[in-house]
Formats: structure tokens, C-alpha cells, sequence
């Protein structure tokens, strides 16, 4: 576990997590109720933070910060995941 936490802390980019994001994407998009989608996410975040020995809630302030930053330029794939969520959740 401490090698998952060890990466994960010590990777900067965005970059490399753009593919796997946009597949959980595709995938919560099999189910047509937003609020299931949203739900289904936080459950499966939480459990394998959990898991992984990690407080999701410490994820999330990471998270903010990193899109903080990403959001200094303009970027096409938080962009992108940003319009998946106003058309899928609006």
C-alpha cells in the first residue's frame, strides 16, 4: 500500500490519469441516471481509497489543487470531462 501512495504522491501531471478518467467516463455513461452515476463513482472512489490505505477526502483536496493548476492553461481534457458533466448531469 505504501508504494501506491508513494507513486500517486509523487506524480505532478494530469497527464498520465486523462485515459483511465475518460474510460470510468464511458463506462458510468451505460447507466442513465445521473445521480446513480455520481453515486456509483464516490462508492467505488471511496472503497478502493479505503483499500488502498488513503483517505479519500486527502484525494479530493489533491485533486482541487492539481485542477487548480492545470486550469492556469487552457486544457482541452478537463475541458472535455467538464461538458461530459454539464450534459450528462444537467
Amino acid at each position: 500500500m505504501t508504494a501506491i501512495r508513494e507513486r500517486l504522491f509523487a506524480r505532478s501531471s494530469l497527464a498520465p490519469v486523462k485515459v483511465p478518467a475518460f474510460k470510468l467516463l464511458t463506462g458510468l455513461q451505460d447507466t442513465d441516471e445521473p445521480s446513480l452515476q455520481l453515486d456509483a463513482l464516490a462508492l467505488c472512489f471511496t472503497l478502493i481509497s479505503q483499500s488502498a490505505g488513503i483517505d479519500p477526502h486527502e484525494l479530493v483536496s489533491r485533486a482541487k489543487r492539481q485542477i487548480a493548476d492545470a486550469d492556469a492553461v487552457r486544457n482541452p481534457h478537463l475541458e472535455a470531462i467538464r461538458d461530459y458533466a454539464a450534459g450528462e448531469l444537467a
